[in-house]
């Protein structure tokens, strides 16, 4: 199942009892606060949850796919995510269950 936005903020005003304007502006601000800290050039880290990083990819050459013809892609910056064990948890939990036939 993909959950996006709307669903997290229905879930938060179902579980929770947020209204949904604080339900939304919850979501909104979180992530105004993640990517402000990224640009800033800094790691976000959650306990249990994850830690959002910047991770430099170096150069390489790959084939452009319409040519064929080897191109360069120069290196740069790229966001990363790397899962708490709260969150490694969770899924295992949720792997467990799968394999029981009780998800």
């Amino acid at each position: 199942m993909d959950i996006k936005r709307k669903e997290l903020i229905e879930q938060l005003i179902d579980k929770h009892k947020y209204t949904k304007k604080a339900a939304t502006s919850v979501i909104d601000d979180f992530i105004d606060i993640i990517l402000d800290n990224l640009e800033a050039g800094n790691t976000v880290s959650l306990r249990n949850f994850g830690c959002f990083d910047i991770l430099e990819r170096k150069q390489r050459s790959c084939p452009n796919p319409q040519t064929g013809e080897r191109v360069t892609v120069p290196a740069h910056w790229i966001p990363r995510f790397y899962p708490g064990n709260g969150m490694r948890l969770a899924v295992k939990k949720w792997e467990d269950n799968v394999r029981r036939g009780l998800a």
